[in-house]
């Protein structure tokens, strides 16, 4: 052997086994590169981010600044009283001039009993009250006799 031919084997030895498409008769160099779209540049792609991930932060704070005001506050505590006491006894004096008989003064009870239970619950209701009778209270609250005694005015036919 020539020392052209130890050459040759030596390169042979040391180079890179062929790539299948050398093989195959395509060389390397021909093969398609995947190629990156340049649509958006790089620096443009971050400020992307940056103003998307800005205007998520935004709404999200916004929604918490919502939260924490409609949800995290519960209406104010009000208390008022009934003198129920007070509106019996004028309930009493005002069937007893009626005379009425032994069922009819039941049935006027029931009626009464019934309708004054329904106007506190109402009216707590409507006005978000605590009521409370009137001798349990030692401090200043809105009293609301009168109002119930107003909703609760029996028609003349009974």
């Amino acid at each position: 052997m020539n020392s052209n031919d130890d050459n040759i084997e030596q390169d042979t030895m040391t180079a890179e086994p062929a790539t299948t498409q050398e093989i195959q008769g395509t060389p390397a160099a021909a093969a398609p590169q995947p190629q990156i779209p340049n649509a958006i540049p790089a620096g443009a792609m971050s400020t992307t981010k940056l103003l998307a991930f800005a205007s998520l932060a935004g709404a999200f704070a916004a929604l918490l600044v919502i939260a924490i005001h409609f949800v995290g506050k519960e209406p104010p505590v009000r208390f008022g009283v009934v003198n129920i006491q007070d509106i019996l006894e004028r309930h009493i004096k005002e069937y007893a001039a009626r005379n009425l008989t032994k069922e009819q003064q039941q049935e006027a009870a029931a009626t009464f009993s019934k309708s004054l239970e329904f106007e506190i619950r109402q009216l707590a209701k409507k006005e978000r009250l605590h009521l409370l009778v009137a001798p349990a209270v030692l401090s200043d609250v809105p009293d609301y006799t009168g109002y119930i005694e107003q909703q609760l005015q029996v028609p003349d036919g009974l």
